[in-house]
């Protein structure tokens, strides 16, 4: 894979954090809309503060779980996303209705994650293949949301993922050769973004920018 790799810093709950990263180069800012998380956006901003959040380079990403399909058009209008992360139990179904809405509302333009959480065997994708823009593979665990923990990456490297994907779960500065060695591999052909957060935070969604940059600027 000869293209560098592109990075999502999740999790953003701070304004003037979000414009620092897009100053340094990240190519995704995600937001979790999920209540329960302890990087809930709308705990922090206002729905106004993300909408006139406009950056030129970066794409805004919105993580839900398991929300009603007009909750989340509403909110997707309310904020101008341009990504929309399902880490929920989100049925073909629902994405192809989701789909349809979007295109109904002058959306159509928002492209859909799916996430995949990875325990001890590979999930099955090829299902999502025709509804999904993205995969995104992160750490299982009996809760929704990032576990600060990895999985392992053993049980993607043979397979030929077809789709572009996100490779999330506990990444950190020390995985810069493991991230390596992954791109040489079958599924490293569809390695696209890294997808950070808790192991690059200070506090629950609030980021030390420094040690980002530092794993920003080694991938070049």
């Amino acid at each position: 894979m000869t293209n560098k790799m592109q990075i999502k810093v999740c999790g953003i709950t701070n304004i003037n954090q979000a414009l620092a990263l897009e100053a340094m180069g990240a190519h995704y800012i995600g937001f979790i809309f999920y209540a329960p998380s302890k990087r809930y956006v709308l705990n922090s901003l206002e729905l106004t503060v993300l909408k006139t959040f406009t950056p030129i380079n970066t794409k805004k990403v919105g993580v839900f779980v398991n929300e009603s399909i007009e909750n989340l058009i509403n909110m997707v209008q309310a904020t101008g996303l341009d990504l929309i992360q399902l880490h929920g139990d989100e049925e073909v179904a629902y994405f192809r209705e989701l789909k349809e809405k979007l295109d109904a509302s002058n959306l159509n333009n928002v492209k859909l994650i799916k996430v995949f959480r990875v325990g001890d065997k590979m999930p099955v994708l090829t299902e999502f293949e025709t509804v999904a823009d993205f995969y995104l593979f992160d750490t299982d665990s009996k809760m929704y949301g990032g576990t600060g923990a990895h999985f392992n990456w053993e049980l993607l490297k043979g397979n030929n993922i077809g789709k572009p994907y996100f490779l999330s779960g506990g990444i950190g500065p020390n995985d810069m050769g493991g991230i390596e060695v992954m791109k040489q591999t079958k599924a490293g052909r569809d390695l696209t973004v890294l997808d950070i957060n808790s192991q690059f935070e200070t506090a629950p969604g609030i980021k030390n920018l420094e040690k980002i940059k530092t794993f920003i600027d080694a991938l070049i």
